[in-house]
């Protein structure tokens, strides 16, 4: 995890903790909770990409190998 990921974190938790006005660190693990599903929504569309662009290629593989035995039996 990056600097960048923890300050953005550690705000949102300050920024929540000013709104309810009261210290409390179940409020900042409540946030990493939230962030964390964020993250995993995110990660399940990019596996879901990946698995769509591996279906694709296969795709062309198998037409490419049958144009390839197509230009062969006419050679």
């Amino acid at each position: 995890m990056g600097i960048f990921d923890r300050f953005k974190r550690v705000v949102k938790s300050n920024l929540n903790d000013m709104i309810s006005k009261a210290e409390n660190p179940e409020k900042m693990l409540n946030q990493l909770i939230v962030d964390m599903n964020s993250q995993l929504i995110e990660s399940k569309k990019q596996v879901a990409a990946a698995i769509a662009d591996e279906k694709r290629l296969e795709r062309q593989f198998t037409e490419s190998q049958a144009k390839a035995q197509d230009w062969e039996q006419k050679a």
